[in-house]
């Protein structure tokens, strides 16, 4: 049987690792896309007009913080991204992020089950369990 760590090889193992620590220690958004994104989340009702970027921040920081939530691996034009599933605020989102943990967006998609298979996220376990891979 193949352990979920096994999906991975060494090197893409320790890109993983790298880019979890770096979102969980930061949020960091690619140059001038922080703002852009909050508006953009806002106009589409998945944050309040009264939510500010710290705000936002700390919802993402809160779900990449939450060593129960799941951890996926999508790849896209054959670059890796990760994806944390979690609950806040009643509701379900995804923080997706790159390499050394740059954002790329985070959101509480209408039907996430479906959001996540339709697109060929794959789970590789809670956080908890992925940062047991270097041990």
């Amino acid at each position: 049987m193949t352990r979920k760590y096994e999906i991975l090889p060494p090197e893409e193992r320790a890109k993983l690792l790298d880019a979890l620590h770096g979102i969980r220690k930061t949020v960091q958004w690619k140059p001038g896309k922080a703002i852009s994104h909050l508006k953009k989340r806002q106009k589409m009702k998945h944050l309040t007009l009264s939510t500010s970027l710290l705000d936002y921040h700390e919802v993402i920081s809160a779900l990449v913080g939450n060593e129960r939530n799941i951890i996926y691996l999508y790849e896209f034009r054959g670059t890796h991204y990760y994806a944390v599933r979690g609950f806040m605020h009643g509701k379900e989102w995804l923080v997706i992020f790159g390499a050394s943990g740059v954002m790329e967006t985070a959101f509480p998609p209408e039907n996430i089950d479906h959001y996540l298979e339709h697109r060929g996220f794959v789970p590789l376990g809670s956080i908890e369990e992925v940062l047991k891979w270097t041990e």
